[in-house]
């Protein structure tokens, strides 16, 4: 498996990891409206030619937000959400930033086992089906880059 950042050859596997995984995928164009946003650095879990896995996220001065994370049903249970967050944190300055379903409990873990930890619950936040987010942070790290994992 490789991790890359996102190109165009990726953006029609995306949009089906999308498709596969979020009740409100976005769309190829929105996909590939990230490729021209400056603030925007997505990376994908490449395995045999195709994209398996991405991470989102806007880099912005001092934060960042990761806004988007998956991989394909099939895929998942190999570490792969947990590589491609590692690889996109590399190049994160400063504090980051996320939301995650409350019944998410394995992404809870995964966030929990890179450093994040819990800032609060945002009621109703998610629809289809309406659901809490829980809002999650992980603090700068000296010099940027991953947190050593806990290999939870």
């Amino acid at each position: 498996m490789e991790i890359k950042q996102l190109s165009e050859k990726y953006i029609k596997d995306v949009a089906a990891i999308e498709k596969a995984c979020f009740s409100k995928p976005w769309n190829e164009i929105s996909i590939a409206a990230e490729l021209k946003n400056e603030f925007s650095r997505f990376y994908v879990a490449v395995e045999s030619g195709k994209a398996v896995g991405f991470v989102g996220l806007y880099a912005l001065t001092g934060e960042a937000d990761i806004v988007r994370v998956g991989v394909l049903p099939q895929y998942r249970n190999r570490g792969i959400a947990r590589a491609v967050l590692q690889k996109s944190l590399e190049d994160v300055q400063g504090d980051v930033f996320l939301d995650v379903r409350e019944s998410n409990a394995a992404a809870i873990a995964l966030y929990r086992s890179l450093g994040f930890y819990d800032t609060g619950v945002r009621k109703n936040y998610y629809s289809d089906p309406e659901e809490n987010a829980v809002l999650m942070k992980r603090d700068a790290v000296e010099g940027g880059g991953a947190v050593a994992d806990s290999g939870n």
